[in-house]
């Protein structure tokens, strides 16, 4: 596996309109956020199916009442060839229905906000199409997925580091309050990163966003601090 920092999602993206069917809504990317890619060799994709793909988290606006959203979009891209002569036609790797990432998110956040989750983004819409034939890999998935814009300052180890030690005590309570809410609706976040975290200071509110992988239980124990990058000196 691959990754770096190259860009798949430039500056056409920003004022793109996405339409949705359900709930019938129209939304307009309005600023970029974070890309992501993961890029898997051409041997790793024939000998084990891995398939490349980039993601990225746009601010989006409701075109009828103005409201702000968080829209991730996920696509597949190209392996990275290691043998011109041997080479698969780019239409040829594409992947066929929802990818797994997406599916999980998904199911994830429907669960989350139908059990009335406080900490975590609500789910509003998502949708899956087929790339066309002058995109990266035709036939490939695009996705979208749109959820609430939680507000706060989104967690990195410099910021952590930042922090006074009263600062530091009210974040793990509400982290770990959080984890627990999570809990009790069903889900646990098995992508334990400071940047997976949310926090709002204002109402000592931590929220935890990115669900592409999780499960159904587990118990809590203070290692969680550690695992998250909330363990202080």
């Amino acid at each position: 596996m691959v990754l770096h920092s190259g860009s798949w999602f430039d500056s056409k993206w920003i004022g793109k309109i996405v339409h949705f069917e359900t709930p019938s809504y129209s939304w307009r990317i309005t600023a970029k956020l974070q890309e992501y890619e993961t890029r898997y060799l051409q041997s790793e994709f024939k000998l084990c199916g891995f398939y490349s793909e980039a993601s990225c988290a746009f601010v989006c606006e409701d075109l009828e009442g103005s409201a702000q959203a968080i829209m991730k979009i996920r696509m597949q891209i190209p392996y990275i060839e290691e043998d011109p002569n041997s080479s698969i036609p780019s239409s040829e790797q594409a992947l066929t229905g929802l990818s797994g990432h997406t599916e999980r998110e998904i199911k994830a956040l429907r669960g989350l906000t139908k059990a009335g989750c406080s900490c975590t983004p609500h789910y509003i819409t998502s949708k899956h199409e087929d790339q066309g034939a002058g995109d990266c890999i035709p036939g490939g998935f695009l996705e979208y997925l749109v959820m609430e814009k939680v507000e706060g300052i989104k967690l990195s180890h410099d910021i952590l580091d930042r922090l006074d030690a009263q600062r530091q005590i009210k974040l793990r309570e509400a982290f770990r309050s959080s984890y627990l809410e999570c809990h009790r609706c069903g889900f646990i976040n098995l992508n334990p990163n400071p940047e997976n975290l949310i926090w709002n200071a204002a109402k000592a509110k931590c929220y935890i966003v990115n669900w592409e992988s999780w499960c159904k239980k587990a118990k809590w124990s203070n290692g969680e601090f550690r695992w998250w990058g909330l363990e202080f000196d």
